[in-house]
């Protein structure tokens, strides 16, 4: 997985994937609801399917995050943990860290 980028009209969260030789960051942007669930699971599956070290969520540009986007994210770590592969959110925008803090789930998904 070199580039990938995925954008529909219709939608309003924007993933991006990139991949090095420590892994893979999967960039979220916009509004992170269950419009949007489907598609991140994809990336997560794509990503896992490569065999890195760590899967990192670079949740910077996230406006707006409900429990749907939330708990995609808790089932993408526990994905990651099963397959033995890091799983860590950098750079939580407001809203995202937000709904951790709020979920009680900060030691959970340990934003960086």
């Amino acid at each position: 997985m070199s580039e990938d980028a995925e954008t529909f009209p219709a939608e309003v969260l924007r993933i991006e994937a990139s991949q090095d030789r420590t892994g893979t960051t999967i960039t979220l942007a916009g509004e992170f609801d269950m419009t949007g669930t489907d598609r991140f699971g994809a990336f997560v599956n794509d990503a896992l399917a490569a065999d890195p070290r760590a899967i990192i969520v670079d949740g910077s540009g996230l406006e707006f995050v409900d429990s749907s986007g939330l708990l995609a994210l808790l089932r993408a770590r526990d994905a990651a943990v099963a397959a033995g592969v890091t799983f860590a959110i950098h750079h939580p925008s407001p809203a995202l860290r937000r709904i951790i803090e709020l979920g009680g789930l900060a030691e959970l998904l340990a934003p960086e």
